[in-house]
């Protein structure tokens, strides 16, 4: 299972104690949480991370070039010109001149069309990481060919910010008995200093 950075078991390990970890009160809220750490740290880098086959990126046709949101990439498969929505999407052999796969920088030497018309891209790219749990079948997943491992540090960072989300959490929803201010105090959890430090690391400052 899907959940951030990892598989549900590893988040689980990371967050509760061992007595605790065989039960099932508190996947949904962990789940909740590592995912949407992931999907912060997404939108705080302007990137997407996870690994993705046949992805697809659409940017204007009026350029010469564009930053792939997920990267490195592993395979540039297709590139489509939609000059208006009544012709729809052609395919453009050999448009590309050009790439960078570490920075998902994609040259086509000119604009070849109006700000109206658009490219879209199909490729291969970001980081793998495990989100088989160990009771599936072939757990755990094997890197595949060509592709890049999660960063060490990266995924240090998101258990990191997951650690402190879930430490803010009202697990026992005591306090919206007693005290309800603190109800919400999960919400005013900030990226912590270290986790800012790496991610910006990984942050994506090209907009196209």
């Amino acid at each position: 299972m899907n959940s951030g950075f990892s598989n549900l078991t590893e988040l689980k390990a990371h967050l509760l104690p061992s007595a605790m970890r065989s039960g099932i009160a508190f996947d949904t809220a962990i789940a909740a949480i590592g995912l949407g750490v992931v999907t912060a740290f997404e939108q705080y880098c302007n990137r997407k991370f996870q690994r993705t086959v046949a992805a697809t990126m659409v940017c204007t046709a009026d350029r010469d070039h564009c930053y792939l949101d997920r990267y490195p990439v592993e395979a540039l498969t297709k590139t489509e010109l939609k000059a208006d929505i009544n012709v729809g999407w052609e395919q453009q052999d050999g448009l590309v001149l050009n790439m960078n796969e570490a920075s998902g920088l994609v040259y086509w030497g000119a604009g070849i069309s109006f700000a109206w018309a658009q490219l879209r891209f199909t490729f291969t790219g970001g980081f793998f990481w495990n989100t088989l749990e160990p009771a599936d079948q072939g757990y755990p997943a094997a890197l595949p060919n060509g592709a890049a491992a999660l960063p060490a540090d990266l995924k240090l960072a998101w258990l990191m910010q997951c650690e402190a989300i879930w430490a803010n959490r009202d697990k026992l929803g005591a306090s919206v008995a007693d005290e309800p201010e603190k109800h919400s105090k999960i919400s005013k959890v900030e990226f912590t200093p270290l986790v800012i430090e790496t991610l910006n690391n990984y942050r994506r400052m090209q907009l196209t």
